[in-house]
């Protein structure tokens, strides 16, 4: 391995080079209309909505702890920007300008940019470890960049972080030379570990696990005491712990827990099984929440690795192998985050090889809190990755010309060979669903609340919050609270505290059923629940607006007349039971 770099003014050009593959590719997926802030019709439904309601409730919240907490979404659940996947970082960054920026904005699109950019510029870093060659530091740096498990995150956008990642690689690749060098490389370590846990728990577990690897490795080397490194252990642990509990994560009563471990696996053929990426390669089964583990590492790469392998075996293997000695530490972290990945269950192109489920019994409480398991192959796909440049790098060393064809039509085979890119459907998504009906105009400030019966709560599993409203409800009753500077009732949350969702839920029926109907408070009433309404008689004014049942206490009110000149809200109940219709 070469460990050597350019030094010269090169050496601060080609990174933002890098950087600039990454904004291309993301234009050629298609990702240029969402780079405007104030474009929100493409995020309309699923993770997206998610994440921009998160931001725009946290923008006009109260300063509070924990940071990034909403009070008036999901009320009264705990409710963070960390649990609706805002984006911590960014929202805490963007909160100040908020009076300054328009009333729709969304920083989802250029988020997204720039994880691409930013991959792009540390893979020529990387890459920089094993040549000095700056073509073939672009080139690897594009497979890097069109690596079909970064772009296929898009829907999940703070999950596109993929360069926190790299940079690790980089830092624990990267040589030490003196004790120096070492708190340089861990106080690098620190940073992304920061910038981590405050962009997404899952991520954060990855780079503190490979942190953990540079601290072992660095020990090793005889850089750092015993002492120094627990120290440095200990400063890594409350660079994680700091942030967690600022944002909520941890401390506020929320469970971390969830039930899907094992079942958002990764399969074990996930390297070489395109799932649709590829016009030339079949797709391979797998088990239905399996693609959270999707890990193809495109045609090109694979044709790459395919190439090195064989050059290996055909052209001598290197004799030395205590050039392995000081990886070994980042080979076990990233093997053993795999593992995790593949889960309880095993699966080979989705039947089941082999099963630890009483092995990990013990510890199922703890993996409960990652039930998206199969995302922790990433590591090791990237070093993996790392791997097949390294090889065809060293291979063919003394003949730099085949080095860089061979990566040339790596590139190239893996650009033509990305269908989803090319159709441009990536960034397509569904139209922000904004209430349209004039006489959502009338919600005046005598209203503080949007309380959906029952309430819409993503994810949960009580039966209390069972309803037929239509797809999307808490987007566009959230959407209506954010405009009009309201509390909802309703969202969606990453984590749920659920006896305490059945608890609300319970309440807030049980007020409605005796006539405790709250002044302040609009209600939109699924039509299993009209009924409750409807006997309370001339005490409600209720209509139908949007297709939504809304109801309002009997007070003057611009909204209560709109509502009398609504459609009537009507409920029709299911035909009882004949003799020949079983119950």
């Amino acid at each position: 391995m070469e460990t050597t770099g350019p030094s010269d003014k090169g050496e601060r050009l080609w990174p933002w080079v890098g950087a600039a593959l990454g904004v291309l590719w993301f234009l050629a997926a298609g990702g240029g209309p969402t780079l405007d802030p104030t474009h929100l019709d493409w995020m309309g439904v699923g993770d997206p909505a998610q994440h921009v309601l998160g931001w725009l409730h946290f923008r006009d919240a109260p300063w509070g702890f924990p940071l990034g907490r909403t009070p008036s979404l999901m009320h009264p659940h705990v409710m963070t920007v960390g649990f609706s996947d805002a984006n911590p970082w960014v929202s805490l960054l963007l909160k100040p300008f908020a009076g300054w920026l328009p009333r729709d904005f969304q920083f989802v699109g250029p988020w997204l940019a720039s994880c691409l950019a930013l991959q792009g510029w540390m893979a020529v870093k990387l890459l920089g470890l094993f040549t000095r060659s700056p073509p073939q530091r672009l080139l690897g740096a594009a497979l890097f960049v069109s690596a079909p498990i970064l772009l296929y995150r898009s829907g999940h956008d703070t999950l596109c972080a993929h360069w926190l990642l790299t940079a690790m690689l980089w830092l624990n690749l990267r040589p030490r030379d003196d004790a120096r060098a070492a708190w340089r490389a861990l106080r690098w370590t620190l940073l992304v570990n920061l910038l981590a846990a405050g962009t997404h728990p899952y991520l954060t577990v990855m780079v503190f696990a490979l942190g953990v690897a540079l601290l072992v490795q660095v020990h090793r080397e005889g850089h750092l005491s015993k002492g120094a490194t627990a120290g440095a252990f200990a400063g890594l642990g409350l660079t994680v712990a700091i942030p967690f509990l600022a944002f909520g994560y941890i401390g506020q009563g929320v469970s971390t827990g969830a039930s899907g471990f094992g079942f958002y696996s990764a399969d074990l053929l996930t390297f070489i099984n395109p799932l649709g990426w590829s016009r030339w390669l079949p797709a391979l089964p797998i088990t239905p929440g399996q693609y959270e583990g999707f890990g193809y590492l495109g045609t090109g790469a694979l044709v790459l690795g395919v190439a090195g392998v064989l050059g290996w075996l055909t052209g001598g293997r290197p004799r030395d192998w205590r050039q392995v000695k000081p990886v070994l530490p980042l080979l076990l972290v990233a093997f053993a985050l795999a593992v995790l990945g593949f889960s309880s269950t095993m699966t080979a192109a989705g039947r089941t090889v082999l099963t630890m489920r009483k092995l990990m019994e013990p510890v199922m409480p703890m993996l409960g809190a990652f039930r998206a398991s199969g995302r922790f192959i990433w590591p090791f796909y990237y070093l993996l990755l790392t791997g097949v440049l390294a090889l065809v790098l060293w291979r063919w060393r003394q003949r730099p010309r085949v080095a860089t064809a061979l990566l040339l039509g790596a590139v190239l085979l893996q650009l033509a060979d990305s269908p989803d890119v090319w159709a441009r459907t990536r960034f397509v998504g569904a139209p922000w669903p904004r209430l349209k009906a004039p006489e959502w105009e009338q919600v005046d400030a005598s209203y503080r609340f949007v309380t959906l019966v029952p309430p819409v709560i993503h994810g949960s599993q009580r039966p209390c919050v069972e309803n037929t409203f239509p797809e999307g409800t808490y987007v566009r009753f959230g959407d209506l609270a954010y405009r009009k500077g309201l509390t909802t009732n309703s969202g969606y949350s990453a984590r749920l505290d659920e006896p305490r969702v059945a608890e609300v839920c319970a309440a807030l029926l049980d007020d409605v059923e005796h006539g405790r109907l709250a002044e302040d408070a609009l209600y939109v009433v699924d039509t299993a629940k009209l009924p409750l309404f409807q006997r309370l008689g001339d005490r409600v004014t209720c209509g139908v607006l949007d297709g939504y049942t809304v109801c309002v206490p009997a007070r003057d009110t611009g909204l209560r007349e709109a509502l009398r000149r609504a459609p009537p809200a009507a409920f029709t109940p299911e035909p009882p039971a004949s003799a020949d219709t079983p119950p």
